[in-house]
């Protein structure tokens, strides 16, 4: 499957996890080469303590029921395979907020 940055798609994480929605976070660049693809969970439960995680409001582009947070601090690789479908995307706004705390959690914004 095509996907590309900013995507949501939907993903099962692990073995037995429940289908969760993520967003795409690996570069168009790679394209479909790779057998994996970088991804970062979202989450409804909004912790407010955790300033590297975007909030996303729902909304049209989204399809997201709830506000909810980027989990950029567990990002994780997941089989195309493990990958269903584009359920939205990220508006640029939300893109740019979690182009910037990746930055922060992967040590790259000094």
């Amino acid at each position: 499957m095509a996907v590309k940055r900013g995507d949501i798609v939907i993903v099962a994480q692990g073995e037995l996890g429940r289908p969760r929605p993520a967003v795409v976070v690996q570069a168009d660049e790679l394209g479909e080469a790779t057998t994996t693809v970088l991804v970062c969970p979202i989450t409804s439960h909004v912790m407010d303590k955790l300033p590297v995680r975007p909030i996303v409001e729902p909304g049209a582009n989204n399809s997201l029921r709830a506000r909810s947070q980027i989990m950029t601090d567990k990002m994780f690789a997941v089989r195309r395979d493990r990958v269903g479908r584009v359920i939205g995307s990220l508006d640029p706004s939300n893109l740019d907020a979690l182009n910037y705390e990746l930055l922060v959690v992967l040590g790259l914004s000094r």
